[in-house]
């Protein structure tokens, strides 16, 4: 039997004592990582959504694997003999899991076939994306967001971060906006129903489900424009289909329409492919800065293919969660007694406790992936702590997590020398989101303020209130 004293910061007891968390479900953990004693404990082993602090484990998870100077990387093959300005044979274009792929490297892609004299291709325009399997959204996603920007669709060949631009311009009152989508493209179709006013706007965009066709309704301001993302179907169809678009802008004629192969088609024919350009994406110290700096859910889902690919030579979803559970199982985590449905926190049915995050926070603190690990979670002042925490850039990095009914911080905070993990899931509340995390900047600020007082050993400062028997 081993008894464990969990200990109370008077403040924080007035804190938590309040109308919005009456009955909301919630769970707190402060861990002194140099003594590795736990400074304040409340339902640290109780399950909590916890929304993008869920990228927390897979980014560490990346790090730990991967290695920092990982890089992704897209091919552009030519298979085919080239005969009087026309390559008789195929243009692949080959998608190696990068999410920075983007409309500049596709312009590249185009300027190399005018460098070589091409002006038709007899064959096709053939993409391969099969470093990841075919299922393009985690489980656990729900259907009404699938056409937003935080939710795109993940392919190992993604374009334009997986989605469009719609952009709605005001004319005069009464008549149709002007509403065109960038890039522009025929790959993706609009229909706009807008009208300009000069009243109270009503913007209304949806894409239809499993289609390429995105409805703009409803009313825009007069002295307004809007720029709203949209996520498309299927990116790696969007990308060689933008590709042949180009070309054909450059009067480069592409004979057959786009066609998905697999990897080991590429060399089934008598004619080998070769290898004209290549483009490697930013190293995995730069995608997983910003993936937890800005939340892209685009990138830690990536990330999670990436892993399952990496570990267990299958880009689905379930290698990956399976790579993540290995990586949990080497911090001492039981994985057992958790959900995790995706990488990047995004799916209601993720189910995770602040301990866990304590423990991978504890476990990469005392890894040399430290300083980089936390030098990519927000900074205060910066990314999506933008707004908060004012006068603690120099302490606090924290990774936040938003959902319905769930906001979520867990990180690092640096007091007089000492360094502290810490985590805070908040489920179940009713109030606005922003009466949480309030709280949470209160929380952190009593704390903070009852470690600085003194360089004596924390329990001086605090007060045991119960000892559970375990």
């Amino acid at each position: 039997m081993v008894s464990l004293i969990i200990f109370s910061i008077l403040s924080l007891d007035t804190i938590l004592n309040v109308p919005e968390l009456k009955n909301a479900h919630y769970g707190i953990c402060f861990l002194d990582l140099k003594n590795d004693s736990i400074i304040y404990d409340y339902n640290s082993e109780k399950l909590f959504v916890p929304a993008s602090n869920m990228k927390i484990i897979t980014t560490a998870a990346s790090f730990y694997f991967l290695g920092k100077e990982f890089r992704y990387k897209t091919n552009f093959y030519l298979r085919g003999t080239i005969k009087d300005r026309k390559l008789y044979g195929d243009i692949i274009l080959q998608g190696g899991g990068d999410p920075y792929f983007n409309l500049e490297n596709l312009e590249r892609f185009a300027d190399k076939i005018i460098s070589m004299g091409i002006n038709e291709i007899t064959g096709g325009l053939l993409i391969i994306d099969d470093y990841f399997t075919d299922e393009r959204l985690p489980a656990g996603w729900s259907w009404h967001y699938l056409d937003a920007k935080y939710a795109p669709e993940i392919s190992a060949l993604s374009f334009n971060k997986n989605v469009v631009s719609v952009r709605m311009r005001p004319t005069n009152a009464g008549e149709l906006a002007n509403v065109y989508i960038y890039p522009s493209t025929g790959y993706v179709k609009l229909i706009n129903r807008m009208t300009t006013t000069t009243n109270s706007e009503n913007i209304i965009i949806y894409r239809k489900p499993e289609e390429n066709t995105i409805i703009v309704d409803g009313m825009i301001n007069i002295k307004n424009a809007r720029d709203i993302d949209v996520a498309v179907k299927d990116p790696a169809m969007f990308a060689g289909e933008y590709l042949k678009e180009r070309l054909n802008a450059r009067n480069i004629k592409v004979s057959n329409p786009v066609a998905r192969i697999r990897t080991y088609e590429l060399f089934l024919r008598q004619k080998q492919p070769v290898l004209i350009d290549s483009v490697l994406s930013p190293n995995l110290l730069e995608i997983i800065k910003e993936t937890n700096t800005e939340s892209e859910n685009l990138y830690a889902e990536i990330l999670l293919k990436t892993l399952g690919a990496y570990r267990y030579k299958e880009g689905s979803f379930n290698a990956g969660l399976n790579a993540v559970k290995e990586f949990l199982n080497i911090c001492r985590v039981d994985t057992q007694n958790i959900s995790l449905w995706d990488g990047s926190g995004l799916s209601k049915h993720n189910l995770i406790s602040p301990a866990v995050l304590i423990a991978v926070l504890k476990f990469i603190y005392n890894s040399n992936l430290y300083y980089d690990f936390y030098n990519s979670l927000p900074q205060p002042g910066k990314g999506t702590l933008k707004a908060r925490f004012n006068g603690f850039s120099d302490t606090l990095r924290a990774k936040t997590g938003a959902l319905q009914a769930s906001s979520c911080l867990s990180g690092y905070i640096k007091i007089n020398g000492q360094d502290y993990a810490f985590s805070m899931l908040f489920n179940n509340f009713v109030c606005p989101i922003k009466k949480i995390m309030q709280i949470q900047e209160r929380i952190i600020r009593a704390f903070y303020e009852e470690m600085r007082r003194t360089n004596v050993d924390n329990t001086e400062l605090l007060k045991p209130v119960e000892v559970i028997q375990q």
